[in-house]
């Protein structure tokens, strides 16, 4: 494991700035101005069956996408309202000349839409229902007394979705990816930060085989009592082997997420996988929010860049 600082990171700072800085506009200019279109990128929705739910779907092609023929990697992104810009711009920077130190890439953000009037509620609602392994009473209260001291006091949170979510993944977005952009299904990429982070370690437990690579930031493992931890377990217990490429990273500043971390980490190392490729970064002097970028920025090189 080693710990960096965050000077090569930022650009990507400079851009998470820029839009907090656009999202803190009021109303009125909000509605003077002319939207913003961004390059090779579409909306979708897709409907689930399985959590009963309309995904708003954030899709960023290649840009080489329409003048080739070629399947491209595949990275989904989760809390794409807070991270699919700044993994945007990762991916963007990283794979143009002269620098291309990972290859081009389709990104695919997983949304829960809504107007200005409710977006915020419906993406905080949503994402507490689908990346929260198991139900807790304790993080369903501390999110709604959030929520109304922020102005939305009508906030019905629910938590334990996780395993819906993870079956809709698998077996509705994953196929409607497949079949109607040119991704290369034999390397997925899952980015999550946070209950994102908690959701990829979800999945790395319960269902590796889902993704060939795992960037996890700054996971939520303190959940429900550090369950992720009676996961490892289980999965160690019956499993010689765990095939996946995995980054995780968190912000010194953060004690007890890096702890954890550093728990998960030495875990993994014991049992020995021959196929587990871990890496881990704490970011020097860094929080649980100011380290979201560099998670990115450094995750992305690691799991991709070329020999």
């Amino acid at each position: 494991m080693k710990a960096i600082g965050m000077k090569h990171f930022l650009f990507l700072f400079v851009l998470l700035f820029l839009f907090n800085n656009l999202m803190g506009q009021n109303d009125h200019e909000l509605r003077t101005k002319k939207g913003v279109t961004l390059e090779r990128t579409e909306i979708r929705v897709l409907h689930s069956k399985i959590v009963d739910q309309d995904y708003e779907l954030w899709v960023s092609l290649p840009g080489s996408y329409t003048s080739s023929d070629r399947y491209y990697p595949l990275i989904i992104v989760l809390d794409p309202y807070r991270s699919f810009l700044i993994m945007k711009a990762g991916v963007d920077v990283f794979s143009t000349p002269p620098a291309k130190i990972i290859p081009e890439v389709i990104l695919v953000g997983i949304g829960y839409g809504g107007d200005e009037s409710n977006a915020l509620e419906n993406y905080a609602v949503g994402r507490t229902r689908d990346l929260t392994p198991t139900y807790d009473s304790i993080a369903e209260a501390s999110l709604g007394r959030i929520m109304e001291a922020s102005g939305f006091a009508h906030c019905a949170f629910r938590t334990g979705g996780a395993p819906l979510f993870l079956e809709f993944i698998r077996d509705e977005l994953l196929p409607y990816i497949h079949s109607n952009y040119r991704a290369d299904m034999k390397n997925k990429t899952l980015y999550g930060y946070s209950y994102g982070g908690l959701f990829g370690l979800f999945t790395l437990f319960h269902a590796p085989e889902t993704f060939n690579k795992y960037l996890i930031g700054s996971p939520s493992i303190h959940y429900s009592g550090g369950i992720t931890f009676l996961y490892e377990s289980e999965y160690a217990t019956s499993n010689a082997d765990l095939n996946a490429m995995v980054f995780m990273s968190s912000g010194s500043l953060e004690k007890s997420t890096m702890e954890n971390m550093v728990k998960m980490e030495n875990l993994l190392v014991s049992r020995n996988y021959p196929n587990l490729k871990l890496k881990t970064v704490i970011f020097e002097n860094e929080s649980h929010i100011s380290c979201a970028p560099a998670a990115i920025s450094r995750g992305l090189v690691d799991l991709f860049k070329s020999k």
